[in-house]
């Protein structure tokens, strides 16, 4: 059996893991809650609003509030993909499942990529649904451009599998609920660094360099949306900071590679 075929198997094994558990069931509804306030909001772009005896077009500040919403509801996808992943590859050495799997001629490193996998379609989804509907409802209702919208998508999905894979790597040391509370604190440092860098404010310390180094999840995602917020000069472009990310994709999951690789597996 080829890596690749193998690669494919045990990626579908582990997808249906990850759809039946009960956290599934609470995104589904809570996708479904949160498209019905998007649509809420997006519906008042019809609306007009008087300001100092002039009348404004609500449609004019539609495309700040749909950044705000597509980045925050971004950010909710990466920290999904980060808390499916913490424990998706443990619970396998916990009931002895991997213990089975890898009798077969398969490697460490195929296995660990399938589970990761496994967690990251679930969150796909998620975002997909999420993210799809609100780029529906607001380029129908607002005359804002849908390309900023897909590259938003694809900075989303570099989000998650950095933060998928490093919430993996740590589950590998730390107990599950501290893998949780380490992907909150992630996905919450570096947007609250990012959107410090962003704001026009002098910052030092851990905070700067955590804007200049570490994984730009949500500032990659308002950067692409760059375009829907004319008279609004970001310190990046909507291109800049994708390649930052796509390192960090590269250094999360050799991470978690090398730290599978040398975990003892007791069978």
């Amino acid at each position: 059996m080829s890596a690749l075929h193998g690669l494919g198997i045990l990626t579908r094994e582990a997808v249906r893991d990850a759809v039946r558990r009960r956290i599934v069931a609470a995104v589904a509804v809570l996708s479904v809650l949160s498209l019905m306030v998007v649509d809420s909001c997006s519906s008042c772009s019809q609306a007009t609003l008087t300001v100092n005896d002039q009348v404004r077009e609500l449609v004019d500040v539609a495309g700040y509030s749909a950044t705000a919403i597509v980045t925050l509801l971004g950010l909710w996808v990466v920290t999904l993909a980060g808390v499916l992943a913490a424990d998706h590859l443990t619970q396998t050495l916990e009931d002895g499942s991997a213990s089975l799997v890898l009798t077969r001629p398969v490697s460490r490193e195929v296995f660990a990529l399938s589970r990761l996998l496994g967690a990251l379609a679930v969150a796909g989804a998620a975002g997909a649904v999420l993210l799809g509907g609100t780029a529906f409802l607001f380029t129908t209702r607002s005359p804002l451009p849908l390309a900023p919208m897909a590259l938003a998508g694809l900075a989303c999905l570099l989000g998650c599998l950095t933060t998928a894979a490093l919430a993996m790597t740590v589950s590998l040391f730390l107990p599950r609920l501290a893998s949780w509370l380490f992907v909150v604190a992630l996905v919450g440092l570096v947007s609250l660094a990012g959107g410090i860098r962003a704001a026009p404010v002098e910052t030092g310390g851990w905070i700067a360099w955590l804007a200049a180094y570490g994984p730009p999840l949500a500032s990659s995602i308002t950067g692409a949306l760059g375009p829907w917020m004319p008279g609004v000069e970001l310190p990046f472009g909507p291109l800049d900071l994708l390649p930052r990310l796509l390192l960090w994709d590269a250094l999360s999951v050799a991470g978690l590679l090398l730290a599978f690789h040398r975990r003892e597996i007791r069978s």
